[in-house]
């Protein structure tokens, strides 16, 4: 009976289903726009401080340090704008982390009610064929990578953003043509980005996969306890935890090694060349003139920078990918249409005397093999029924069908003449579990 969740993660998804998912998930963030548009106000803030303290630093070097010239007013305005700066950014910093965070926990918190929500109105078909374990996983570990990715990427995305624009603004504004020179590490820096993205996706997509594995597995076997020992099935059990352990440990390796090769070295690669290019450029220009020392400590302090939040992005894609492969099995569930039965209450709808009648009912758990098939049968009001029968002989599913925890695939159930169907499902379950147990 179990299908299990895995299958589902081993698919890839097209762009159109992941734009989906994003567009989805983002949809949650429309009851926190106020606080949202604060948010990327302070960012604005940070970015502006992270832009102008070059600049100060550049003034003193050129104005003050190069020419030997230290007016002690000038450098106590130079030095008091430069640590009133780094006090006020360290602040805005704080409030807006807090603000991220703040939201991150208010959607996430939405996101696992509406699930849990779910969980409670799907029909009992869903919980035969899907592991416990998995369930779980959803619940908790995918709604926390959810968290993960409003907390880290969503904030480092708008603070990446503006800092790339804010820091091109400023080389430019100190020079031109070495801004432009400066353009052609980005095709070196889109390629990177994209293979990260490409191979990312695919080493947490395998990593979740066993992930949800080794839950389902241990839920599993916690439950199955007792029926374990009794058939001594410990070393089998243990010998596929072993395997799929092994599994995920594996797949974390080989994702280690990736990281390891594309973000820091890469960057730093990409760092060395921007610097041989800086000072290439002003080099040449002293064969020709006096260079201001300020400048290339400016450029080289805002390539760095432009460079840092590139690497930011990239240090986050893979938990923005895993984030958005948890969205789509989070989604999955909340899209689930095995709910359960469908009622058509009548006002009127009591249970009276209760008399039950069951008139040619079928039914299959799986929809295809029959467990009960034309079962008739009279229950009188005061009547004490017995069901005899050996185990898988249906006894329990008459039980269930009466509790409308599935729908029967033929015939009807009736209670005082009328159809189960047509009773409220409070009333139903209230007077069933008094006439099973009494």
């Amino acid at each position: 009976m179990a299908t299990n969740l895995i299958s589902e993660e081993l698919e890839t998804m097209t762009g159109k289903e992941h734009r989906m998912v994003l567009k989805r998930l983002m949809g949650y963030t429309k009851y926190h726009i106020p606080l949202l548009i604060l948010t990327g106000f302070l960012v604005l803030l940070v970015t502006a401080a992270e832009v102008i303290s070059p600049l100060l630093v550049r003034a003193f070097l050129d104005q003050h340090l190069t020419p030997l010239s230290f007016e002690t007013k000038a450098i106590v305005i130079l030095a008091s704008l430069y640590i009133g700066l780094e006090i006020g950014k360290f602040v805005v910093w704080y409030f807006q982390l807090f603000f991220f965070q703040k939201i991150a926990l208010q959607i996430v918190e939405r996101i696992r009610v509406d699930i849990f929500s779910k969980l409670h109105a799907l029909g009992m078909r869903y919980f035969d064929q899907t592991p416990a374990g998995g369930i779980v996983s959803r619940v908790t570990n995918d709604t926390e990578a959810i968290k993960d990715m409003f907390i880290n990427v969503l904030s480092t995305a708008i603070q990446s953003l503006f800092m790339l624009i804010g820091m091109y603004v400023a080389m430019f504004s100190l020079n031109v043509r070495l801004a432009l020179y400066s353009l052609i590490l980005f095709p070196i820096i889109a390629g990177i980005v994209v293979i990260y993205r490409k191979y990312s996706s695919k080493f947490y997509r395998a990593k979740r996969e066993k992930l949800s594995q080794l839950n389902a597995n241990i839920s599993e076997s916690i439950s199955g306890m007792s029926i374990v020992q009794e058939f001594n099935q410990e070393k089998r059990l243990t010998d596929e935890f072993e395997v799929i352990n092994k599994d995920y440990y594996d797949v974390g390796i080989k994702n280690i090694k990736f990281n390891a090769l594309l973000l820091g070295p890469a960057i730093d690669f990409l760092y060395a060349i921007a610097v041989v290019i800086i000072l290439s450029y002003f080099g040449m220009e002293a064969l020709i003139g006096p260079v201001a020392i300020g400048t290339i400590y400016a450029f080289i302090n805002y390539f760095d920078r432009f460079l840092e939040a590139i690497f930011n992005v990239m240090e986050r894609l893979a938990m923005y990918q895993e984030a958005i492969t948890a969205a789509s099995r989070v989604f999955k569930i909340m899209d689930e249409k095995e709910e359960v039965p469908t009622q058509y209450p009548e006002k009127s709808a009591k249970v009276g005397k209760a008399q039950i009648e069951f008139k040619d009912v079928s039914f299959a758990y799986d929809g295809e093999n029959n467990v009960l098939q034309n079962i008739s049968f009279t229950a009188q009001p005061g009547q004490t029924v017995a069901l005899v029968g050996h185990t898988g002989s249906g006894k329990s599913s008459i039980i269930n069908l009466m509790m409308r925890f599935y729908e029967f695939e033929q015939g009807d159930i009736l209670i005082d003449g009328r159809s189960i169907k047509n009773y409220p499902i409070t009333e139903l379950r209230k007077k069933n579990r008094s006439c099973i147990t009494g």
